[in-house]
């Protein structure tokens, strides 16, 4: 069966405090299969392109849809560390932290971008 590769090393970079927030979001492993990887792809892909695009826009509440789906997603597909970087996002949003919260939204979407291609 296929397994998605952690991006542990990935999130720790963007957030330092990955391992205290990381446990929230942390399931049981389970296996794969290829459809499950093609339909993880594709919501990759629409919901990468609905966050740049807000982003593009300056639409906060589309950033935060998007960035809250992109959670549960990652979440529930057993990639705990990128739902703490999709959590992120959202806080920093709330807070007002634009910077930071469009450096993680492009980092987020460009490792999106690199994992859909190395699916392929």
């Amino acid at each position: 069966m296929p397994t998605i590769p952690r991006a542990i090393e990935w999130a720790k970079k963007r957030i330092p405090d990955l391992d205290a927030r990381i446990s929230q979001f942390e399931t049981e492993p389970f296996e794969l299969d290829d459809e499950l990887i093609d339909a993880f792809c594709e919501e990759l892909t629409r919901l990468g392109g609905d966050l740049q695009t807000a982003l593009q826009e300056g639409d906060d509440e589309k950033i935060h849809r998007s960035a809250h789906s992109l959670k549960g997603m990652c979440s529930s597909i057993g990639l705990p560390e990128l739902a703490v970087v999709a959590q992120e996002i959202e806080f920093t949003l709330r807070d007002g932290e634009m910077d930071r919260c469009a450096t993680l939204a492009s980092d987020l979407i460009g490792w999106a971008q690199d994992f859909i291609a190395a699916s392929r």
